[in-house]
């Protein structure tokens, strides 16, 4: 089953997105849940993690990127579509919300086809990393086995590698270049001779550092930032540009 959220302070507005994803659900027989909000405060106290939001990037009080901004980082696994007739702060969304994309109002069926299309192609990418186990070798000679997606970065110092996790750290023997190799399939890329960064897990670009998820500062070398930006629009892009509006 896929959660999803409706939040617009416009009922024609929300109705209307509404309809569309009821269409949706009967043409290709999948099985939703959704929930409507008239305020993004109403979905974040509502307690729903959805697996997409349909956000209005224009309403009252708190707006849409301010609303994106705390469901990244209460709910950082939702794939965040805006919804809006003003192009003006779309480049705001990407950059600092990393949406998954956006439709304008008023919204076609096509485009919202499509886009429902594209993100649920991710949402089961998402589901199979965080099933995908991977082992590493502990200072101590043991094996520490770990999801994919709970991992955020690796650090080498003192002839040790840190391994960074949502829950904790862990100390493994293994080089960081070997590493490096290991996990690029799952979309890991070295950002610096000494740290390699799980791609999904990078919230922004600061100064010659990328900020994670979990707030930490990691070093991000001049040589590296082409290629990892590089990437990160890759992953952005390559479910299709043909719905809607695609980072």
């Amino acid at each position: 089953m896929i959660k999803i959220a409706i939040c617009d302070d416009e009922k024609q507005d929300r109705e209307r997105l509404q309809e569309l994803v009821y269409e949706y659900a009967q043409k290709y027989e999948q099985t939703y849940k959704i929930e409507i909000f008239e305020s993004g405060e109403g979905y974040l106290n509502s307690g729903l993690v959805a697996d997409i939001l349909f956000l209005d990037i224009i309403m009252n009080n708190k707006d849409g990127i301010q609303i994106g901004e705390e469901v990244r980082k209460q709910k950082g696994n939702t794939i965040i579509i805006y919804t809006t007739n003003l192009n003006e702060k779309m480049a705001i969304a990407f950059n600092r919300i990393h949406s998954f994309g956006y439709l304008m109002k008023p919204i076609k069926s096509k485009e919202l086809f499509q886009m429902m299309t594209d993100a649920i192609e991710q949402i089961e990418k998402n589901r199979k990393l965080d099933k995908v186990i991977v082992t590493f070798l502990s200072e101590n000679n043991t094996i520490i086995q770990l999801i994919v997606a709970d991992i955020y970065y690796f650090e080498y110092y003192d002839r040790k590698v840190k391994i960074v996790t949502k829950d904790r750290h862990y100390i493994c023997k293994e080089k960081i270049t070997d590493i490096a190799e290991k996990m690029r399939e799952y979309e890991f890329m070295m950002s610096h001779q000494s740290f390699v960064v799980n791609l999904y897990c990078i919230e922004k670009f600061a100064d010659q550092a990328l900020i994670m998820k979990n707030g930490d500062t990691v070093y991000l070398a001049q040589k590296r930032t082409a290629a990892i930006r590089k990437r990160l629009m890759q992953l952005a892009n390559e479910l299709g540009q043909d719905g809607g509006k695609r980072v």
